[in-house]
């Protein structure tokens, strides 16, 4: 039985959905090992440029920065170019960051290739081109759980590819797994994406009262931008701990290796379990309960840590922040499509985007510098705990997202 064009149009469309699908989860595994290649190799890596643990959070902190000022850009570029052509200068940006890192003759040009260069590439192979990619793929009732998927990249880095570094680890030198990951991106991925967003489509123009373009501007000086950037502030903070210090304080609290890999293994999980569960109830419009659920349980992730890095509490903790990790992410994206016009809304994740890693930057190294000083992370824990009770009452006093679309 022979279809007819209508079956061979739906599944030629379902096929492309389905490639989108997967190569986007593979842009976001690949794009997290531009940071947890350092979580794992933080030491080592201090190590073989003679640094102290303060100094070379340098480069992380540089990280955290350009990352804050590439996400509009990224964000506006994507609403301008299409999110496939970002994700595609991502992955050739990646490659060669990964191979630069790897030779580079000193700390100092280190900190400016993995500090900037390796920024711009992880912003444009995550969450703001993915956000805008589900946006105009897929319908209202399923971009929260597609955008949960696509982005559990970082999760599955944390199952998978952790683990991987952790065992290379005395096998191979930091300098192999870049020059390998390197190679990967640039001989692999480049060509894949390059064949799959050839020739994209703009979507329609959002309709406009006054017939002018929706300024990015006046998105910006709205409530609704100030409230979910002030509380994204407390995320870039917290997720600051777990991509910089989380592996360093285990060792410094003499948590036995398998106790902490076993921890960020199920910090994955729980982080693929709860995205998902939040992308089906932001879905079914409920970004604002998710959302604060997603902070409560942040907050009490880092006070129990801050009080016992006993077996069982390394084990729950990893659970509940894994729990939270993409949860806070995924509805604070969905709130923003949901608020702003088309042509805006990379641009709007984006600055949102910078508000988190402005948080994160400062997190990186207050922590680092504190735990110099003070022999601890203990200060570093539980003032970003607060920040996530913060956030709680910030998202409690904002308007439901679900009541209007909010004007620029």
């Amino acid at each position: 039985m022979k279809l007819g064009s209508a079956d061979k149009a739906a599944r030629i469309g379902g096929g492309v959905l389905a490639a989108s699908v997967v190569l986007g989860f593979v842009i976001s595994l690949l794009g997290s090992s531009l940071k947890n290649t350092v979580q794992v190799y933080f030491l080592p890596m201090a190590e073989s440029f003679g640094q102290q643990r303060g100094t070379f959070a340098l480069a992380t902190t540089a990280f955290a920065i350009t990352y804050a000022i590439a996400a509009p850009l990224t964000g506006a570029l994507a609403d301008r170019l299409g999110p496939g052509r970002v994700l595609l200068i991502g992955t050739v940006s990646a490659g060669i960051a990964f191979l630069l890192c790897a030779v580079v003759p000193s700390f100092a040009v280190f900190v400016a290739v993995y500090g900037i260069l390796a920024a711009f590439a992880y912003t444009m192979l995550s969450y703001v081109p993915l956000g805008v990619l589900v946006d105009r793929l897929f319908s209202e009732k399923r971009k929260g759980f597609f955008y949960a998927l696509l982005t559990n990249g970082t999760a599955a880095g944390f199952i998978l590819l952790v683990p991987l570094w952790t065992w290379l680890d005395g096998r191979t030198s930091w300098n192999s797994v870049f020059i390998g990951l390197g190679v990967l991106l640039l001989g692999v991925i480049t060509p894949l994406t390059a064949l799959r967003f050839r020739g994209e489509v703009k979507p329609p123009a959002s309709a406009s009262t006054t017939g002018e373009r929706p300024s990015i501007a006046s998105a910006l000086k709205t409530s609704t931008f100030a409230g979910l950037a002030g509380a994204f502030f407390a995320c870039g903070a917290t997720m600051a701990f777990i991509d910089v210090h989380l592996i360093p304080f285990m060792g410094d609290m003499h948590v036995h290796t398998d106790i902490s890999a076993t921890s960020v293994i199920l910090l994955g999980l729980f982080e693929i379990v709860g995205s998902l569960i939040a992308g089906r109830l932001c879905d079914r419009g409920l970004i604002k309960n998710v959302l604060i659920s997603g902070y409560l349980i942040r907050a009490a992730s880092m006070f129990l840590i801050s009080l016992s890095t006993s077996v069982v509490a390394v084990i729950v903790f990893g659970c509940l922040f894994g729990l939270s990790y993409l949860v806070t992410v995924v509805a604070t994206s969905m709130w923003v499509l949901k608020s702003f016009p088309v042509e805006v809304k990379g641009a709007v994740m984006g600055f949102i985007w910078t508000a988190h890693q402005i948080g994160a930057a400062l997190s990186s190294q207050f922590g680092a510098h504190t735990r110099d000083s003070t022999g601890s992370y203990l200060l570093e824990i539980v003032v970003t705990g607060g920040l996530a009770v913060l956030s709680v009452v910030l998202i409690a006093r904002m308007p439901d997202p679900n009541r209007k679309l909010v004007t620029t």
